[in-house]
C-alpha cells in the first residue's frame, strides 16, 4: 500500500498532465487492460477506469531487453505510421492510486532514494528527474486523445461536439513511464505473455487499432497464451523486492478476486 510520503511526492508533480481532477496516465504494456488496473489500485474505483484511447507520435513500442513493454522516443516526423506511433489506453488516476502504480512500474524509493532533478531546464517540464535506479522514469508527454470513452468534462478537457460515440482529436498531455535505459528490442518474457494478450484483447476491444496489434504488437508477442485461473498480478511490496518490474510475486489474481467475491 502507498504511504503519505508517496502520495505527497506525487502531489508536488500533480500539475503535469491535462486533467483537473487526478493524473492522466497512458497504460501500454499490461496495464492496457483494465482488468488488471482493477487488480492494482485500491484507492479511487475511478483509477482503473478506461477514459480514452490516446496515440503517442515519434515513439516506437517496443518489447525491451528485459522483456517488457517500452516506449522509445524516436525524432518527429510529419506521418504518423505504424512503426513509430505508441497506442495507448488512457486512465485518471487519484494520487494515492499513482503512488501505488509507482510501485507496481519500479518508480520508488527502494531503487531510488534520491532522485536528481533534471539539469536541463528545457526538457524539466517533460522529464522533470532523471531516471536514476528507477526501472521506469515519470515522462510527462503530450499525446492524441482519438477516442473519449467518458465525458472529457469531468477532467476539465472542452471538447467540441463530443457526444459519445464521435471525436475530434485532441491534444493532452499524460503521464509515461519510459525506460531510458533499456531501449533496444529484446525477447518478451514468458510470464508476460498472458497478461499482454489479455491487455491486447481489452484494450482493442475498447479501440486500440487492430492493424497497429498485428504490425507491431504481434512482432513481439505471440497469440495463444493467456493467464489462467492461478495468473498473478503481484503487489507493490513484491516488486520493489524482485529485481525486474514484472517479476514473479506473492499475490495470486484468483486471491484477489475471492477477495473481493467474499466482499462483495
Amino acid at each position: 500500500m502507498a504511504g503519505a510520503d508517496d502520495v505527497k511526492q506525487v502531489a508536488l508533480l500533480a500539475d503535469m498532465t491535462s486533467s483537473k481532477t487526478g493524473t492522466f496516465y497512458f497504460a501500454f504494456g499490461s496495464n492496457l487492460s483494465p482488468s488488471q488496473m482493477k487488480l492494482r489500485l485500491n484507492a479511487e474505483a475511478d483509477s482503473s477506469k478506461p477514459v480514452a484511447i490516446a496515440r503517442l507520435d515519434a515513439h516506437a513500442w517496443i518489447i525491451c531487453q528485459r522483456g517488457y513493454a517500452n516506449v522509445v522516443a524516436l525524432p518527429a516526423i510529419n506521418k504518423a505510421a505504424h512503426e513509430n506511433t505508441a497506442w495507448g489506453v488512457l486512465y485518471n488516476l487519484s494520487a494515492e492510486d499513482e503512488a501505488r502504480l509507482d510501485m507496481f512500474e519500479g518508480h520508488d524509493d527502494y531503487r531510488n532514494s534520491s532522485p536528481e532533478v533534471n539539469p536541463d531546464p528545457s526538457r524539466q517540464q517533460e522529464v522533470p528527474y532523471l531516471q536514476g535506479g528507477w526501472d521506469y522514469n515519470k515522462h510527462y508527454l503530450p499525446m492524441t486523445v482519438t477516442k473519449w470513452l467518458r465525458d472529457p468534462k469531468e477532467y476539465g478537457i472542452q471538447v467540441q461536439e463530443w457526444a459519445g460515440k464521435h471525436d475530434q482529436p485532441t491534444t493532452i498531455r499524460g503521464l509515461v513511464y519510459v525506460d531510458e535505459v533499456r531501449t533496444q528490442p529484446g525477447k518478451i518474457n514468458q510470464e508476460y505473455i498472458g497478461r499482454m494478450n489479455r491487455a491486447i484483447r481489452e484494450s482493442v476491444e475498447l479501440g486500440i487499432p487492430q492493424a497497429w496489434v498485428d504490425a507491431v504488437m504481434r512482432k513481439y508477442i505471440p497469440a495463444g497464451i493467456e493467464v489462467d485461473h492461478e495468473g498473478y498480478v503481484g503487489t507493490d511490496k513484491g516488486y520493489v523486492e524482485a529485481e525486474a518490474t514484472e517479476t514473479a510475486s506473492d499475490l495470486k489474481e484468483r486471491v484477489v478476486k475471492e477477495k473481493e467475491q467474499a466482499n462483495s
